[in-house]
């Protein structure tokens, strides 16, 4: 998913970028007031995130996947929130440990800050619309569901990006050879996403941290009179 330097077609790079840009732009308008509690949970995410996605696990052909966190992010500090969170992630890993390109960053950032946690955040909006305290499992569905479909749309983006030549006429990777290959191992990747973000969320409520601070959280029916 962290795509490399030169491995992507200069329209799309620089599309990936403006958008990028702009949307992290409004992200930190929107998060400039935040108090000091939800700022403490971006930080402790963004660790979070970065720890777990230092840690691969096995998946078929001798490849591995890790936690991407878009879904994590997003179901905790949302949307907006959770696109600064991912990317903080993305530019460290990029600067510190060449995990994905610098030229890049704009196109990683889009696919996994913006796509994967703006997709997961409106899944889990749908699955609380009429939503009552006792709907536990049906919150626990739209997090699973919006962490494996974020990784999934996600993984897409990533091979239109790498291999549809629009202003090249000969991409790194043809879209074609790539596009199943890509989507069977992210179909793997994105259930591994969908249960450990599952288990970090439950391991929130079990601690009782009140930190569904966009998401109204009917998991346990004490956030009721603890929103916000």
């Amino acid at each position: 998913m962290h795509i490399p330097d030169g491995w992507i077609d200069p329209f799309f790079l620089i599309i990936t970028w403006l958008v990028t840009i702009v949307i992290l732009m409004i992200s930190i308008r929107k998060m400039k007031d935040i108090n000091e509690t939800r700022l403490t949970y971006m930080a402790v995410l963004a660790g979070t995130i970065f720890a777990a996605q230092m840690l691969n696990f096995p998946i078929l052909g001798g490849t591995s996947g890790h936690l991407l966190g878009g879904a994590l992010a997003a179901s905790i500090v949302g949307p907006w929130g959770g696109c600064l969170v991912v990317s903080v992630v993305l530019v460290i890993q990029a600067f510190l440990f060449a995990d994905g390109g610098i030229i890049t960053l704009g196109a990683n950032i889009f696919n996994m800050a913006i796509v994967g946690v703006f997709l997961a955040y409106f899944i889990l909006r749908i699955f609380m619309l009429n939503s009552t305290p006792k709907d536990r499992y049906r919150y626990y569905g739209g997090v699973f569901l919006g962490s494996f479909l974020s990784v999934i749309v996600a993984s897409v983006f990533a091979a239109i990006e790498i291999g549809i030549p629009v202003i090249n006429n000969i991409s790194q990777v043809k879209f074609f050879d790539s596009i199943f290959i890509i989507l069977f191992y992210h179909l793997l990747i994105g259930l591994g996403e969908g249960i450990i973000t599952v288990i970090i969320v439950r391991y929130f409520n079990a601690i009782q941290m009140n930190v569904f601070l966009e998401i109204d959280n009917p998991s346990f029916s004490y956030n009721s009179t603890r929103r916000r």
